[in-house]
C-alpha cells in the first residue's frame, strides 16, 4: 500500500509501525532498501520468524514483557518514527503482545494494550500525521479476547480522533 501511495504521488514518506508480537519480516523485506519508508517492529525477540531482517528500528522484547516495560520502550522509540517525517503512517496494532495468547511470550494486559494504542495515535496526531490503523495477530485462548482487544483500538481510535 505504501509503495503505490508512493508511486500515485499521493505520499512521499512513510512509517510503519508494526506493534505485532511477531517481528515485522515482511515489512522489513519488501520496504528494507527503500529509504522513504521507516519501519518499525517492536516484538518478542525469540519468537517467529528465527532469521529477522532489520527494520529500520527494531526492538527485540524478551519473553515476559509487561505493560511498564513494554511502554516505556514504545514511549522512547515513536520520536524517532517521526524523526522520519512520514506524510503517512501505517499502525498495525497486533493483539497478539496480550498475556493470554497462545502464540506470544509478551504479557501485556487488555489495559497496556489500550495504552498501547494511546500511546501511538496521539504521537501520530500530535505529528498531525494521518494514520491507517491495520489490525493484526491475535491468538488468545478465548476468541472473545482478541475480539476486545481489536474492538478497543477502534474505540481508542474514535475516542481520540
Amino acid at each position: 500500500a505504501a509503495r503505490s501511495l508512493k508511486v500515485e504521488r499521493v505520499v512521499s514518506r512513510v512509517a510503519v509501525v508494526d506493534l505485532d508480537v511477531h517481528h515485522g519480516n515482511g515489512t522489513a523485506l519488501i520496504c528494507g532498501r527503500d529509504e522513504s519508508v521507516f519501519t518499525f517492529s517492536m516484538h518478542d525477540r525469540h519468537n517467529y520468524p528465527v532469521y529477522k531482517p532489520q527494520s529500520s528500528l527494531d526492538v527485540g522484547l524478551p519473553a515476559g514483557t509487561t505493560d511498564q516495560d513494554y511502554l516505556r520502550h514504545l514511549r522512547q522509540s515513536l520520536p524517532q518514527v517521526l524523526a522520519h517525517q512520514p506524510d503517512l503512517v501505517f499502525y498495525l496494532a497486533g493483539a497478539d503482545p496480550y498475556e493470554d495468547d497462545q502464540l506470544g511470550q509478551t504479557k501485556l494486559t487488555k489495559a497496556g494494550l489500550r495504552e498501547r494504542d494511546r500511546v501511538v495515535l496521539s504521537a501520530v496526531r500530535g505529528a498531525a500525521v494521518p494514520v491507517v490503523i491495520v489490525l493484526a495477530g491475535g491468538y488468545a485462548r478465548q476468541l472473545a479476547d482478541t475480539i476486545d482487544i481489536h474492538a478497543a483500538t477502534f474505540a481508542v481510535a474514535l475516542a481520540d480522533g
